[in-house]
């Protein structure tokens, strides 16, 4: 009788384990819904952004014709206003400190999702200046 109970109480464990994942997985999805896509920076040109389904993103800038990837990582919304940045890869010779950190960045969404104001700061590199910064973000249809 014991064993069969405690089968149960684990098989129950199982599902509602499964049950949970998926209720968090669905929810961040909701919450990264109106990030996903490519994002032209309107105030750094030549600049764009790149949020994907998955929860990464990546941020090029136009180089001599030639679109460089500057840094790349991961992203997640927390509240209605405000979203994370891990930074997984940055360019070596980047002036600010982004590898292997974590920034907290703001962000105001348009009605129609298609414009974003964001904003946050950065550490600079060995002990440089730091970064605040601010951007209009435009929604568009493709890269460049």
């Amino acid at each position: 009788m014991l064993i069969k109970s405690l089968k149960s109480i684990a098989i129950l464990v199982v599902a509602l384990t499964a049950f949970s994942c998926k209720t968090v997985e669905k929810a961040n999805q909701k919450e990264i819904k109106p990030f996903v896509g490519i994002w032209n920076d309107t105030t750094n040109p030549g600049t764009k952004v790149v949020f994907r389904s998955d929860g990464s993103f990546y941020n090029i800038y136009k180089e001599n014709d030639v679109q460089i990837v500057t840094h790349s990582g991961t992203f997640k919304v927390l509240s209605g206003n405000t979203y994370v940045l891990t930074i997984t890869d940055a360019r070596p010779n980047a002036a600010y400190d982004l590898k292997g950190r974590q920034y907290a960045n703001y962000y105001t969404l348009s009605a129609d999702g298609k414009t974003m104001k964001t904003n946050g700061a950065v550490d600079g590199r060995n002990g440089g200046k730091g970064l605040t910064w601010a951007s209009t973000l435009v929604k568009v249809d493709k890269l460049d």
